[in-house]
């Protein structure tokens, strides 16, 4: 934890929270992990905003069938969901932009961030972002 006290750590730097929920038992698994900059993916044809990319970045996984999930608490192996979610955001956001697929290559077209916008409802309490304009892919 030493190299997160660096200048651009505390600049750039935030955590991210994978949760993973026993739908069996309703208990919680939260991991925390460091980051400095978020990979969205806006390769796909329905993503054409960066609100999007992160909507997509956020959604809940389901766990079942072949990668059932191990609750630690009811210690079986039952199906669950995982989300990951921005914990603690950063006091600056790095963003890259993934524009290529396997076998695709680039993809093109406009990414769109009008006005401005917020995302708390894909990271803590209390986070807002602003810009706007238009990201050419």
């Amino acid at each position: 934890r030493l190299d997160e006290t660096t200048f651009i750590h505390r600049m750039f730097g935030g955590y991210l929270r994978s949760q993973v929920h026993c739908t069996r038992c309703g208990h919680n698994s939260n991991t925390y992990d460091p980051f400095l900059d978020l990979s969205l993916e806006v390769s796909k044809k329905s993503c054409t905003s960066i609100s999007a990319a992160f909507a997509d970045f956020t959604r809940k996984e389901t766990l079942d069938t072949e990668n059932k999930y191990e609750c630690s608490s009811c210690k079986k192996r039952v199906c669950a969901t995982k989300q990951l979610t921005v914990f603690r955001p950063p006091l600056s956001l790095c963003i890259q932009l993934k524009r290529f697929t396997f076998g695709a290559g680039s993809v093109g077209g406009l990414i769109h961030n009008k006005g401005g916008w917020g995302y708390g409802h894909f990271a803590g309490k209390g986070m807002r972002m602003r810009g706007g304009g238009k990201i050419q892919k």
